[in-house]
């Protein structure tokens, strides 16, 4: 089915997943297959890294841009779904979601520093998940967070604009 929905051939798509599987990336869902059937999920919770961690191989650094893309666009079709069901959802839910648009002006080592400052409160939160009380468990619903930052285009750079995002 994951051949078919690529459009590669399932031996293609077996030995690729295979691969993943060999570097952390997926592992077996074998609560979900039937007889020669195989169902594969991530392996982890989260997946982050940096570009510059695939300079020294290009066919690294063309898989990193396709998954960066793939991951951005993902990331717009989870915002978009939960927009169409906001209207009906949990107010208190509804309440505590949020969607920001910060514009900072900063050097490249502020804006890692950053990024790395958000990194370490999501992953501290993610850690101290479970330590509520019983009445609270009763209402945690995993949550998706998405945080990107990159630098606007140079002819966005210009003083003195108005600031559209």
């Amino acid at each position: 089915m994951l051949g078919e929905r690529l459009g590669e051939s399932s031996g293609l798509t077996s030995y690729h997943v295979r691969i993943l599987a060999e570097h952390g990336f997926v592992e077996e869902a074998t609560d979900r297959g039937k007889g020669r059937e195989r169902w594969w999920q991530a392996a982890q919770d989260m997946t982050s890294w940096r570009p510059e961690d695939f300079d020294d191989d290009p066919d690294a650094r063309e898989a990193e841009q396709w998954l960066t893309g793939y991951a951005a666009r993902r990331g717009m079709e989870w915002l978009d779904t939960w927009l169409q069901r906001r209207p009906k959802d949990d107010p208190a839910w509804v309440a505590a979601s949020e969607a920001d648009d910060y514009m900072l002006d900063l050097t490249p080592s502020e804006m890692r520093s950053l990024m790395t400052e958000v990194s370490e409160v999501v992953l501290r939160h993610r850690a101290a998940a479970g330590s509520t009380s019983p009445a609270d468990e009763a209402l945690r619903k995993r949550v998706r967070i998405l945080v990107y930052a990159f630098p606007r285009p140079p002819e966005e750079q210009r003083d003195g604009e108005a600031d559209d995002g």
